[in-house]
């Protein structure tokens, strides 16, 4: 099957849509697929706007036997969508919806109704899924693919739970939704002498918040900046840990805290959308926004070490329920074939 993806922005980002964009169709590719990706422009709102007639003329459907459309691109595309049914059937995939996740721009609702009339919506979690049929898809139309939880291994990750300093990871994107400056504010108040907070991820997305999040970790030598790690890095990271923190009040699915259960790592996050059922009971999770919550949850994890070797083994069991890349990649494979 000939396959045109149509994504925008920068698909080598290491955030968790495009981390799932690639590993998913290069398993359609290792499967026989053939894909051609497209990423005609950056993603903000201003320059999709700008390639949207340029791109509309310049792509054919034709070319291919399904036209698979990153909703990220909904700007871009969106205009286009039903000219495009009518040669070949379009799927559209959805991590999140940017008027619900609060990073769109005006008027994003328009566009992300016309992403509703695809052939067949691909949504990344059930949370996802509810949302488009909350806004009028057809329940016949919409299948969820989540993403898998072993795309790192672990291959004989170390037992949890011993006495010692706690080191407890964030891996998360500087962007207001994902909580870092909540989780470093929470950190502050914690004052146990030996614990170290890492926060791993992109750090360039929102500057006025990232400038917010380092003020606010300033002087403090236990929380240590550690950027965008690779894959080997990311491991060693997890490898390293005791405790996973991430205070999202959003997301689509929530891979860091699916791979963090594949390691072992009780979490400490919120009751918000899609996070409860993927963490299970292997962890606490606060209200969104709740600050003192998250520092008792903190501390809950730092001080007892019994608590914590109890959720490493929950999260352990958890992540083995949890579906695999390989799932993903036969659910779309599925999908593109319905279509």
């Amino acid at each position: 099957m000939r396959v045109a993806f149509v994504t925008v922005g920068d698909p080598g980002r290491r955030t968790g849509g495009h981390l799932y964009n690639r590993i998913v169709l290069c398993g359609l590719a290792r499967r026989g697929f053939e894909v051609r990706w497209f990423v005609p422009c950056g993603a903000s709102p201003e320059e999709q706007d700008a390639s949207a007639a340029g791109f509309g003329r310049s792509f054919d459907p034709s070319r291919f036997d399904a036209v698979l459309v990153d909703a990220l691109a909904r700007r871009l595309c969106g205009p286009h969508l039903a000219r495009w049914r009518r040669a070949r059937p379009v799927v559209v995939l959805v991590h999140e919806l940017p008027s619900v996740a609060g990073s769109g721009g005006a008027g994003e609702e328009r566009f992300e109704e016309a992403l509703l009339g695809a052939s067949l919506l691909v949504a990344v979690s059930g949370e996802v899924r509810d949302t488009l049929l909350r806004r009028g898809a057809s329940a016949g139309r919409v299948r969820v693919v989540p993403p898998g939880y072993d795309r790192l291994g672990p291959a004989g990750a170390p037992e949890r739970g011993a006495e010692g300093p706690v080191r407890v990871l964030c891996v998360g994107q500087w962007i207001p939704r994902k909580g870092i400056l909540e989780l470093v504010r929470a950190w502050r108040g914690l004052g146990e002498a030996g614990a170290r907070l890492a926060l791993v991820g992109e750090t360039g997305a929102d500057a006025g918040y990232a400038a917010a999040v380092r003020r606010a970790a300033e002087g403090d030598a236990s929380i240590r900046v550690c950027g965008v790690l690779n894959d080997e890095g990311l491991r060693a990271a997890y490898a390293a840990s005791d405790v996973f923190a991430l205070l999202s009040r959003y997301e689509g699915y929530g891979m860091a805290y699916a791979e963090a259960l594949a390691w072992g790592l009780p979490v400490v996050g919120c009751r918000a959308g899609p996070v409860p059922e993927v963490v299970g009971g292997a962890g606490l999770l606060v209200e969104p926004g709740d600050e003192g919550g998250a520092r008792e949850a903190l501390r809950a994890l730092v001080r007892d070490a019994g608590l914590r070797r109890r959720l490493s083994l929950a999260a352990r069991r958890r992540a083995r329920e949890l579906p695999s890349w390989g799932e993903a990649v036969e659910g779309l494979a599925r999908a593109l074939g319905e279509a």
